[in-house]
């Protein structure tokens, strides 16, 4: 099967090329990091880069496993494969999994004429507070699972409403895309992915004992997305239900699947104070169709929608807050190069108590940045009260 292209992602690298630092895209396991440097590598032959001069090594494979088991054997394999007197284009498959990888990391960047393109699947291993050597010598490519728009290119429908559909309840990782004409088996790879996650990435790399407490954690957290919670609270929840737990051990946890790219957390801002907020806080998973596989609530297409619109947001460049007004909250806040815009996302504003809400909040910001509510409404053309409307789909599809 050819690999489709992510040209998002691509161009990245395409621009980077040849910039003395390392480029390290990372992403949740089977995001499609690997695909990108299938593609790219095909990318430098394509320019008349020759292959002996691109240096592929995966460390997930079964020859790296046998022939690799420290960093001292990281950097030899590499060296191997180099040809020599020339410029090389190293490009490293899932670096994290050997011990001290950033050792061998910088002695090739040192030593050796080359340009490197690096993919990890554990957020920790770019951490500042992790003391990683790598701190001024890369540039990070956040790379998630497919947008909308890449998911109605992958199943190659036109059919935008109904693929919008399937989206919601199926995610966008590549691979369950692929197999949209097959929903049984979907489920199953999708199901498999979660496991993967959880299993190998969470639990086995970080020693968690209390696998139950961690589950439960995932699932409440997954099922109650865009809802504003603490450690505490989610801690008292949980002992409610008859989990020991104290919010020490939650916030340990919350972080571990922060740095496993299974979640992502949003802080609160007060919007007239203009101050951060370090109380409550809200978390999106990775992939829509994570939720839909542990059995989201029935009201949860609302919730749905908001995670869509969170990881589109973060795909377009933007820094994201949850926004405080007064007694009332606004969705997203959403900051790029110095332009703000506020986002409300709902289901449909034809119900007007729900419409007065959503205007309500964005109406009590006394500033004159953009102001938008996504729903799955028609789009209105124009304003109201400098508020635009606007479709959702339509707006993914930009």
């Amino acid at each position: 099967m050819t690999p489709k292209a992510r040209d998002r992602y691509l161009n990245k690298l395409i621009e980077s090329m040849d910039v003395p630092v390392i480029k390290v895209i990372s992403g949740v396991r089977r995001c499609g990091k690997s695909t990108l440097l299938d593609i790219f590598e095909s990318y430098l032959i394509s320019i008349g880069i020759e292959k002996e001069r691109i240096v592929r090594i995966d460390m997930d494979s079964k020859e790296m496993r046998e022939q690799v088991s420290n960093w001292s054997e990281m950097y030899c394999a590499a060296e191997k494969r180099m040809k020599k007197g020339v410029r090389n284009y190293i490009l490293l498959d899932e670096v994290q999994n050997i011990i001290d990888w950033e050792n061998a990391l910088i002695s090739m960047y040192t030593d050796f004429d080359a340009d490197f393109y690096v993919t990890g699947s554990n957020a920790v291993m770019l951490s500042p507070n992790s003391g990683t050597k790598l701190v001024g010598r890369f540039i990070e490519i956040q790379m998630l699972p497919l947008s909308f728009r890449e998911y109605m290119d992958f199943t190659g429908s036109d059919d935008k409403e109904g693929s919008f559909i399937e989206y919601m309840g199926t995610g966008g990782f590549p691979l369950v895309a692929l197999l949209h004409d097959r929903p049984a088996l979907q489920k199953d790879v999708l199901s498999g992915i979660y496991s993967t996650v959880m299993d190998l990435d969470i639990i086995e790399k970080n020693d968690i004992r209390d696998t139950s407490l961690l589950k439960n954690l995932a699932e409440f957290l997954i099922e109650n997305v865009g809802n504003t919670v603490s450690a505490k609270s989610i801690s008292d929840y949980l002992n409610s239900g008859g989990r020991r737990s104290n919010p020490h051990t939650i916030d340990d946890y919350l972080l571990i699947m922060e740095r496993a790219f299974l979640l992502y957390r949003v802080r609160r801002y007060d919007i007239a104070g203009k101050l951060r907020l370090k109380t409550l806080g809200k978390y999106y998973v990775v992939d829509p169709g994570f939720r839909s596989l542990i059995g989201g609530r029935q009201d949860g297409s609302g919730r749905i929608l908001e995670n869509i619109v969170y990881l589109e947001l973060v795909r377009r460049g933007y820094e994201i807050s949850i926004g405080k007004v007064g007694t009332h909250e606004v969705d997203f806040i959403a900051d790029k190069h110095g332009d703000r815009m506020y986002v409300q996302v709902t289901k449909t504003m034809s119900d007007e108590g729900v419409a007065e809400r959503e205007m309500r909040s964005l109406l009590e910001i006394e500033d004159n940045h953009p102001k938008m509510i996504l729903s799955m409404d028609p789009e209105m053309p124009g304003d109201h009260l400098g508020i635009k409307n606007r479709n959702i789909i339509r707006w993914l599809l930009e």
